[in-house]
C-alpha cells in the first residue's frame, strides 16, 4: 500500500494530491503558528532557530535547507507509517515524497542514490519526486558562532567522550540534540550533561542546540515504533549548524564501531531488522551525495575503528569523564520503566540493563573495571528471566567466530565508498568488540 507526503514550500503552495493515503507537512521555513495545515504529521521548533533565537541563530545555505527538508519528511512519516498496516508482510513501506526545492537539478542528479541510501537506512522503497521552489530562498542574518566542529549529542556515552575529545582539543564547540514529546527524559539529560561541559570549560565556548521535532500521528498514521530513519533527521539538524558556522565545519558523529556496523545478531535479524543508523554504507552514501550536489560539510566517524571500551580506555585518565560517564544514557529504551510503573522519581532507573546498547555499555564498562549492575533496572545475569538480547549476543559469539564469517556478513551490505585496508581495519574492530561483549558474558 503506497503512501505520499507532500511537503509544502510555503503557506501559498497550492501542490496538491487527490491519491489515497496523502498526508502532508509544512517546510522549515513556515511558523507553525501561521501553518493552513489541519493536520500536519510533524511538529518541531526548527523555524524557531532560523528567526528568534538570538543566540542559536541559523542561517543555512539554500542546499542545506533542501537537505533538512527533506530529511524532515522522511522522519516523519518513517515515525507515524505503521509497518503492520502499510509494510509488506508487515515490514518494508512504500513511500512517495514530493519535495520543493531551491536545487532540483542537483537533486535530481543524485535522486536514485539517495532513495537507495534510504533504503539502506529504513528498511523501504523510497520515491522521490523533486519540484522546483517558486519563490526565492528567505535571507537570514548571519551568526556570529563559528565553531570549527560540530558533534551530535544524544546523551550517551559514546558522544559524551566525543565531545570531550573535541574540547580539548577545539576552542569552540556546538553540539546537536534532539528529542522527542512524551518522558523519557531525554532533553532534561542532554541539557544537565551539556552545561556540565560548560562549567568544566569556561574557558571554552560550547553552544548547545537542543531541537525537537515529533512525528504527528493522526487516525491513519497510528504510529510506529522503529526509528530507523532518526539518524538522517539528526545529521540534517547538525548541517544546519555546521554550514551556520562555515561552507566546510564537520559533522562529527561519536558512535563506537561495533554498534555502528551492527551485524545482525542472528540469522531473524538479518536485513532491515538490524538498524543502519551509522553504519559505514550509510555515512559514506551521504558524504558522497554531499560533495555531488556541492554541500561542503562532512560527516565523519573518528571512533568507527574502536569498540565501545576502546573508546573509554582513550579517555580513562580524563577525571571529568569518569566522574560524570554514569549520567549518560545508552539505553534504547529511555525511560521505559518509568512509564510503565508510572513512577517519576529517581528510584526508577533509565537505563534497561538488557537491550542491545545497555549490553554493550556494561561490556566497555566491565573491561575498564567500572561495571556496576545496581545502574540498571535489569540485570542480564537474572537466570530467572529470559533476555532476548542477551541471548542473541550469546548466538552472535558462535556466529562470528572467526574474521571471515565476519568480513562475510559485513560485505551482505553491499558496495561501499571506503577502501579494502578499511574493511579490514571494520573486521578487525568487531571481532575485538564481540570478544568484549564475550568477557562480560562469561563472568558468570
Amino acid at each position: 500500500m503506497k503512501v505520499n507526503v507532500i511537503l509544502k514550500e510555503n503557506n501559498r503552495d497550492l501542490f496538491s494530491s487527490s491519491e489515497e493515503n496523502t498526508f502532508y507537512l509544512d517546510s522549515i521555513f513556515t511558523d507553525p503558528k501561521t501553518s493552513k495545515l489541519q493536520n500536519s504529521i510533524v511538529e518541531h521548533d526548527i523555524y524557531s532557530f532560523l528567526t528568534e533565537k538570538k543566540d542559536f541563530k541559523l542561517c543555512p545555505n539554500n542546499l542545506v535547507a533542501d537537505f533538512s527538508n527533506i530529511a524532515m519528511a522522511v522522519y516523519a512519516i518513517d515515525q507515524t507509517c505503521n509497518r503492520d498496516k502499510f509494510g509488506y508482510y508487515g515490514w518494508s513501506r512504500y513511500i512517495n515524497l514530493y519535495i520543493p526545492v531551491y536545487n532540483s537539478q542537483k537533486w535530481n542528479s543524485v535522486k536514485e542514490e539517495l532513495e537507495n541510501t534510504l533504503s539502506f537506512l529504513s528498511g523501504d522503497k523510497w520515491v522521490l519526486n523533486f519540484r522546483n521552489c517558486l519563490e526565492p530562498f528567505p535571507n537570514f542574518l548571519t551568526s556570529a558562532f563559528s565553531p570549527k566542529k560540530v558533534c551530535l549529542f544524544s546523551g550517551g556515552m559514546d558522544s559524551f567522550i566525543g565531545i570531550s575529545d573535541l574540547i580539548n582539543k577545539n576552542d569552540s564547540l556546538a553540539t546537536v540534540s534532539h528529542h522527542k514529546g512524551g518522558n523519557s527524559g531525554e532533553l532534561s539529560l542532554q541539557k544537565e550533561i551539556t552545561n556540565l561541559f560548560i562549567e568544566n570549560n569556561k574557558n571554552k565556548n560550547i553552544l548547545p542546540y537542543n531541537f525537537y521535532v515529533q512525528g504527528k500521528k493522526n487516525e491513519i498514521l497510528t504510529g510506529e515504533k522503529t526509528q530507523r530513519a532518526r539518524s538522517i533527521l539528526f545529521l540534517s539538524l547538525a548541517s544546519l549548524v555546521a554550514n551556520t558556522s562555515s561552507k566546510t565545519a564537520s559533522i562529527v558523529i561519536p558512535e563506537n564501531g561495533l554498534i555502528s556496523l551492527n551485524l545482525p545478531l542472528t540469522p531473524a535479524r538479518g536485513g532491515s531488522h538490524s538498524t543502519k543508523t551509522t553504519h559505514p554504507k550509510f555515512i559514506s552514501s551521504l558524504n558522497t551525495i554531499f560533495k555531488k550536489v556541492g554541500i561542503q560539510n562532512m560527516i565523519e566517524n573518528p571512533y568507527r575503528f574502536l569498540t565501545k571500551g576502546e573508546m573509554l580506555a582513550k579517555v580513562n585518565s580524563n577525571k571529568f569523564v569518569l566522574e560524570n560517564i554514569t549520567s549518560t544514557l545508552s539505553c534504547s529504551k529511555p525511560g521505559y520503566y518509568q512509564q510503565w510503573t508510572g513512577k517519576s522519581d529517581k528510584s526508577v532507573k533509565k537505563q534497561c540493563g538488557h537491550c542491545v546498547p545497555c549490553i554493550i555499555r556494561r561490556a566497555s564498562l566491565y573491561s575498564n573495571g567500572l561495571d556496576n549492575a545496581d545502574d540498571y533496572v535489569k540485570n542480564v545475569f537474572n537466570s530467572n528471566e529470559k533476555y532476548d538480547d542477551y541471548n542473541a549476543f550469546n548466538i552472535a559469539i558462535g556466529r562470528y567466530s572467526n574474521l571471515e564469517k565476519i568480513k562475510l556478513a559485513f560485505l551482505k551490505s553491499g558496495y561501499m565508498n571506503i577502501s579494502e585496508n578499511e574493511i579490514k581495519k571494520y573486521i578487525k574492530m568487531y571481532n575485538r568488540g564481540l570478544k568484549e561483549v564475550r568477557k562480560f558474558i562469561l563472568q558468570k
